[in-house]
């Protein structure tokens, strides 16, 4: 496939596995511009350069600053796109956030902040560049997740209502908005929630990747666990490096003719 006019897109490109994710892409042939996000404007020239100085003749590369949750600044971006590319024809939602597990903030304050970045915001950013995507040539959209975002923190009950083959956005928001009600109330666990405000969020983004799939049968959508990676987010604790974690991102961004609607983790296709 000629790489030509092809635009992929990475948020939380511009450090850590987002980095990697974006130098990979724009290294393997298939891209001729390559768009990145940041939070803080004042790197993003100097992060540009650094990749630009890395990558073949002829891939170019740009950076804009999104705030994700922001919807100004989620439309800004989108309108952005249209305008110099009018496609995109790959999007990593690589951008999110957690607080550390020995973070004193209550769950309860943990809970919205986590859920309107990693969730809300991913899946209102994916809905406004969803009609890019479609006018893009063989279009992908990967999700990055965690293996924190396992089935088994559910209840059965609960587990059951995340993988309902007819599960739509308008009920997994509702689902996520019982979920935040719960840990409100501090009832969470004998509602059969799981304990992990981040791990929920990646578990919702999940279950939104498996409606994407079926809902855009022209777009390839998956999610993928870099793994443990030595990131800022872990305080460079991971045990893998985050150049390693963006090569199971890139696999489903670039392979020939890739599943849709599925999990991969180290390499492979995984169960959730």
């Amino acid at each position: 496939m000629s790489n030509k006019g092809r635009v992929a897109v990475v948020t939380g490109g511009d450090k850590g596995i987002g980095y990697h994710i974006a130098l990979q892409l724009g290294s393997s042939g298939l891209f001729e511009h390559i768009c990145i996000t940041c939070q803080d404007h004042n790197q993003a020239q100097a992060v540009v350069d650094e990749l630009q100085n890395q990558m073949p003749a002829g891939v170019n590369v740009c950076c804009s600053e999104l705030v994700l949750g922001d919807t100004m600044s989620m439309t800004g971006f989108a309108k952005m796109l249209e305008e110099r590319y009018s496609k995109i024809d790959v999007l990593v939602n690589n951008a999110g956030m957690a607080f550390t597990h020995s973070d004193p903030t209550p769950i309860e304050e943990q809970c919205k902040t986590t859920m309107n970045i990693n969730f809300r915001g991913t899946c209102e950013l994916t809905e406004k560049l969803l009609p890019l995507l479609r006018q893009g040539t063989d279009p992908r959209l990967i999700n990055v997740i965690s293996a924190e975002g396992r089935l088994s923190q559910l209840s059965e009950d609960r587990q059951m209502q995340f993988t309902d083959d007819n599960l739509t956005m308008p009920q997994l928001y509702s689902l996520v908005d019982e979920y935040e009600r719960d840990v409100l109330a501090r009832n969470h666990l004998e509602k059969g929630w799981g304990n992990s405000c981040y791990g929920m969020s990646k578990l919702a983004l999940i279950a939104a990747t498996k409606v994407w799939a079926h809902q855009e049968p022209d777009i390839k959508v998956d999610c993928c666990d870099p793994g443990y990676c030595k990131t800022d987010m872990t305080h460079m604790k991971g045990e893998r490096d985050p150049a390693d974690g963006a090569k199971c991102i890139v696999m489903p961004a670039t392979m020939a003719n890739p599943p849709t609607g599925q999990i991969f983790s180290d390499y492979m296709i995984a169960s959730w």
